[in-house]
């Protein structure tokens, strides 16, 4: 479409999504919330590089759109598996605001203002400031892949958004994150009644194996090394994998005991997820809402999936010291344990022995 001097693509509104959106050339911008601030700044400045454009579209044919990145990227992290459920199901929620925003621009085009733009609807959204620079890390770290592993992003592409610093405390409007408190047993016990039986022998194994919901939630058969009295189980994919860090959780007795029924039935199938799902990400929602769900029934205070991760972290702290917590919980230092209230796997299996 030719337009005018005095033409210009109008703001609309997406009435489905209650977004806003611009098209030039039949493509469709997204801006953001229709009628908010955001969504107006973003129109400005997309109609702004329209103008600067000679009024032709924004990307030259041929050139990789944001919205081919995105698609790569998660093919690779479906591929590689190297995100852990609650890591898989955050990069996803960045990326649809990132495709929403800027799918239908070139990668060359994105700079440290279209990050910084992004980062301020974070902002406006209302998320902490903790979420507001996980968010902007990942959208670094899709950029960065795109350029080393792809290819298809310009270096100066990511030289300009690695720029743009962190959110800092006390610097900032965004609300801080409120740690996560530990889940008391006797409320737990309250709301297994209102869980499916796979459901409570899920809660109950994350307890004693003091893990991340993922850790659960990935568990195959393949994964769990039975050969010695205190079983270890090696997760596929983790939070630390990224940076080259091997897990290894202790399974003790009781932990055992639950597990057996699953393993016995899927003996015969190495790869076989032990709690069975069709998506890993959709399975982590699955798990969290079914507990809440639990909550409203059972009439209890509401509680999550990791939770149960900090009151197993408190119960080996207090009982065992700050030792022995690093050595269950994974943590390289002591002070990612203190939030709860790398010594060995021998200090973690003493543990598990004892109340795993």
């Amino acid at each position: 479409m030719t337009y005018t001097k005095k033409q210009l693509p109008k703001y609309c509104q997406h009435k489905p999504t209650g977004r806003a959106f611009v098209r030039i050339d039949g493509k469709m911008f997204y801006l953001g919330k229709y009628g908010s601030e955001a969504s107006r700044r973003e129109y400005d400045r997309i109609i702004a590089e329209f103008i600067a454009n000679g009024r032709q579209p924004l990307h030259k044919a041929g050139e990789v759109l944001i919205e081919q990145l995105i698609i790569q990227f998660l093919d690779y992290v479906v591929n590689e598996r190297s995100y852990s459920v609650t890591a898989e199901s955050r990069l996803r929620r960045v990326l649809r605001s990132l495709n929403d925003l800027y799918g239908k621009q070139p990668v060359s085009s994105f700079n440290a203002m279209s990050l910084k733009t992004m980062r301020r609807q974070f902002l406006e959204s209302g998320l902490s400031r903790e979420t507001i620079n996980a968010y902007v890390f990942v959208l670094k770290q899709v950029f960065h892949w795109g350029s080393d592993e792809r290819e298809i992003v310009p270096p100066e592409v990511v030289a300009a958004i690695r720029t743009v610093p962190a959110l800092k405390p006390g610097k900032t409007t965004a609300v801080e994150y409120a740690e996560i408190q530990p889940v008391d047993d006797a409320i737990v016990e309250k709301t297994l009644p209102y869980l499916s039986q796979e459901k409570q022998d899920m809660v109950r194994l994350q307890r004693l194996i003091c893990g991340r919901p993922q850790d659960v939630l990935n568990m195959r058969v393949c994964d769990i090394d039975r050969s010695g009295e205190i079983w270890k189980y090696t997760p596929v994919t983790h939070k630390t994998k990224s940076r080259g860090k091997i897990r290894i959780l202790p399974i003790g007795p009781r932990a055992q005991k639950i597990l057996l029924p699953y393993l016995d039935k899927y003996k015969n199938v190495a790869d076989q997820f032990i709690f069975q799902q069709n998506n890993v990400c959709k399975a982590g929602q699955s798990y969290a809402v079914a507990i809440e769900s639990a909550c409203k029934k059972a009439g209890v205070p509401k509680w999550t999936p990791n939770q149960l991760r900090h009151a197993g972290g408190t119960e080996v702290r207090d009982k065992f010291g700050l030792d022995y917590c690093q050595a269950i919980l994974g943590h390289s230092n002591a002070s990612t344990s203190e939030i709860y209230a790398k010594v060995s796997f021998e200090k973690a299996a003493e543990v598990a022995k004892k109340i795993g």
